[in-house]
């Protein structure tokens, strides 16, 4: 059956052209792959440094068995698998190992961390924590950038909620204008300046749920961290899991074993240089399916190709009356029409001679 193109979404991955981080190319080309008769192995495991996992759609993907995906595979496996009401208890029961694993392999770390690095709960950190670990998390520094604008948002927005819960009157000048001429990285600092006690109060536990569902606001994008256990964690610990493998600046530590590559598991088997421009890929698969046709149907022998003066479908016979002379050379072929109107063919089966095979 013809077709009009294929996807080589996989395949030119580590191309020269794709947006793919460089850690996250050297990766895949570091990946051994599988035959084309060995592909759905990935489906009971990580196979040649490929699996299959299911996204937060319900979707199968194939990625890179990185260490992030591998954890992400086995929560699937014991806790995702479970009916929703039932992953909380799950969750909190495997709490202290789920938290280690954030921190250690995945792409999303566990928020909840005091000063001096011990791991807590949301709920335990002061305001200033609680900011200056969004900032941590969100904001890029030697890019001097934001992992996404929505994140900066995130972070004024419970900055805002912190000036109400501490202000004893109206402010003069609202906090939030000044921190536009801040270094993010000093908004922390800041307000603690300003409002002490934000630095020695804990969250109160209105505020905790505010700065959660300020994390789960529809129209951004998720935040670069898991802040709760309950029932939306496999929802969060996915969603727009994909993008970090194209900046690998907003991952954690910049270790592309933390976050998924999509890669299809015979693609990775074929993809062995990194930055291979877009054209040598399409070039090698030009020639090598032209080499696979030659020695299925001619053994590999180009001398028994047929030669022919151009390709069409099977040519239809047509029977144009005796009033039609057909003079063929080698060239050409010539048609001499009667000079009588009466004796011309018929309209359709003229067109079908002229038209040709």
């Amino acid at each position: 059956m013809p077709f009009d193109g294929i996807l080589l979404g996989s395949r030119v991955m580590v191309s020269k052209e794709a947006g793919t981080s460089p850690a996250a190319k050297q990766l895949i080309v570091a990946t051994a792959g599988l035959l084309d008769s060995e592909w759905d192995r990935t489906y009971d495991g990580a196979h040649n440094g490929v699996t299959t996992i299911a996204s937060e759609f319900g979707e199968t993907n194939h990625v890179i068995a990185t260490r992030g995906i591998i954890f992400i595979r086995e929560m699937h496996d014991t806790i995702l698998n479970q009916p929703r009401d039932k992953r909380k208890a799950l969750l909190l029961a495997n709490k202290d190992k789920i938290i280690s694993r954030l921190n250690n392999d995945y792409m999303r770390p566990w928020f909840g961390q005091k000063t001096d690095g011990r791991v807590v709960d949301l709920e335990e950190m002061t305001y200033t924590e609680a900011i200056g670990r969004a900032v941590e998390l969100m904001y890029i520094q030697h890019q001097r950038q934001w992992t996404h604008e929505s994140h900066y948002q995130i972070v004024i927005d419970f900055a805002k909620r912190c000036e109400c819960r501490m202000s004893r009157h109206v402010p003069a000048v609202p906090m939030i204008d000044m921190l536009g001429d801040i270094d993010p990285t000093e908004y922390a600092d800041f307000v603690g300046g300003m409002y002490p006690e934000a630095a020695t109060t804990t969250l109160l536990s209105e505020d905790a749920e505010f700065f959660k569902m300020l994390c789960k606001r529809r129209g951004q994008k998720s935040p670069m961290f898991v802040v709760d256990l309950d029932k939306d964690f496999g929802l969060l610990i996915q969603k727009d899991s994909i993008w970090p493998s194209e900046h690998l600046d907003a991952v954690v530590d910049q270790d592309p074993q933390r976050v998924g590559i999509q890669q299809g598991p015979v693609a990775a088997r074929y993809s062995t240089v990194v930055d291979e421009p877009v054209k040598t890929i399409l070039d090698k698969i030009y020639h090598k399916h032209i080499a696979a046709l030659k020695e299925r149907l001619y053994g590999g022998d180009e001398s028994s190709i047929p030669v022919v003066e151009y390709l069409c479908a099977d040519p239809v016979a047509v029977d144009l009356p005796d009033s039609v002379a057909v003079r063929d050379s080698e060239t050409e072929r010539v048609f001499v029409l009667p000079e009588d109107t009466n004796q011309l063919p018929d309209t359709g089966l003229w067109l079908q001679a002229v038209a040709g095979p």
